[in-house]
């Protein structure tokens, strides 16, 4: 059992961000130490979303911190720049050595940043990630922190050797980021959905078949269940493996067709192991 202090938001409808973190640490067999970083009404994938702030954020940290120190932290969505900012300040103070700083660097999706960041939000972004052990960028967060135009490059994306041209664009991202690993997440082809690993050694592939909706919250899903297998001593591949299988499985049992309402992953909670 590893102890992961949590920084990330809650939203009443998207079955995404905490609501799969607990899940999914729990059953891995860690114990969960949560710091909500903003409460939405529904994720912003909704129009009409509401956001409540935790301007107590860090303060919950260091308190926390107090009273059982973290064997890893996870850093995903915070409500905005200051949030973020805490949560890099909580780590510099108390990442030790041996401590494992994952971070799932939410910014946007599809080529866009969401709606309540800004370049500033991107720049602290970037200096957190380079502190990182493992990082989980989406393709359009992976853009941004390497200085890659998304269009430019997703416009090849019906084409044969997209997947290819992904990898040779990402080839130096951790050294562009300084981070020591990465899995870049949920590259869409056709017909299939690739994550592309990087571990110092190289890149890999890991591929699954692509369901017809795009679920929201599938992000989450994948990087809980990376990180908790990582801490149970899988490699990055093999902890890729399970979460993109895990994703996969969870998104074909689905039953909803609105991509807001996010994927039924307890539905294959029990295939965790």
């Amino acid at each position: 059992m590893k102890n992961i202090l949590i920084f990330n938001d809650i939203s009443g409808i998207g079955n995404c961000s905490m609501s799969a973190n607990l899940p999914v640490f729990t059953k891995l067999g860690h114990y969960c130490m949560p710091i909500v970083t903003g409460c939405y009404s529904c994720q912003t994938g909704f129009a009409n979303f509401m956001s409540m702030p935790n301007p107590n954020a860090v303060e919950f940290a260091r308190r926390i911190c107090a009273n059982k120190m973290p064997d890893a932290f996870y850093v995903g969505f915070s409500n905005d720049t200051c949030t973020l900012k805490g949560a890099a300040e909580v780590v510099r103070d108390v990442l030790a050595e041996g401590t494992y700083l994952f971070v799932d660097p939410i910014m946007g999706d599809n080529g866009k940043l969401y709606p309540v960041f800004d370049g500033g939000y991107v720049r602290v972004m970037k200096s957190l990630v380079s502190q990182a052990d493992c990082i989980s960028p989406n393709l359009t967060e992976a853009c941004l922190l390497c200085d890659v135009d998304y269009c430019e490059l997703t416009r090849h994306k019906d084409e044969d050797g997209y997947l290819n041209l992904c990898r040779e664009t990402f080839s130096s991202l951790l050294s562009k980021t300084d981070a020591k690993t990465a899995v870049i997440t949920g590259i869409s082809q056709t017909e299939k959905i690739s994550n592309l690993i990087f571990d110092g050694e190289g890149v890999s592939v890991v591929t699954t078949q692509r369901v017809d909706v795009d679920f929201s919250g599938t992000g989450d899903v994948f990087s809980s269940v990376l990180l908790g297998k990582l801490l149970n001593g899988a490699s990055l591949a093999q902890a890729c493996k399970t979460a993109a299988d895990f994703v996969s499985k969870a998104a074909v049992l689905t039953e909803r067709t609105d991509r807001r309402f996010g994927v039924d992953f307890c539905k294959t909670l029990d295939l965790l192991k």
